[in-house]
């Protein structure tokens, strides 16, 4: 049989878009976690879990995961540390006595309260380089991915059973 011809078709990474949106979320996070855990000692999965309790209220665990994008095992790790640091307690929800519950402490708010202007100043940083035009395009598009994300996500978890 003859060998073809044809070449294989290339990637290049830096035109690959998943590639680039991997890159910029991770160097983005790495600068946030550093300056979080310079500055408030936690790190970027219990920033994730304070967050998630400070715009939802108390949540179960199986929801801060679903919220947070992150797996069970991580959500475990930083809940218990949160606790540890007085951040978080956990108990049982007022509604169903049988599940348990995370909610900020006094302290966890306080938190809160002082990481969220030290993201926000982050943020605004970093998009300081794109026309306001172009940060509302990017947030439009970003939106519409994540729910296009959500779609593999969902795929995913239904091959699994």
């Amino acid at each position: 049989m003859p060998r073809s011809t044809k070449k294989p078709a290339k990637l290049p990474l830096q035109e690959f878009i998943p590639y680039k949106l991997a890159v910029v979320a991770n160097r983005l996070s790495q600068s946030i976690g550093s300056l979080f855990e310079k500055k408030y000692g936690i790190q970027i999965p219990e920033w994730r879990i304070l967050m998630a309790l400070h715009s939802c209220g108390p949540l179960a665990p199986n929801e801060v995961v679903d919220h947070t994008s992150m797996d069970k095992g991580r959500v475990s790790r930083a809940q218990r540390r949160l606790v540890e640091l007085g951040l978080v307690s956990v108990s049982n929800d007022p509604r169903d006595g049988r599940r348990l519950v995370l909610f900020l402490t006094r302290k966890g708010a306080g938190m809160c309260a002082a990481i969220i202007p030290a993201a926000r100043e982050t943020e605004a940083w970093f998009l300081s380089v794109l026309p306001a035009g172009e940060r509302r395009a990017l947030d439009k598009a970003l939106t519409r991915l994540l729910m296009r994300s959500q779609e593999l996500r969902d795929t995913d978890e239904a091959g699994d059973d």
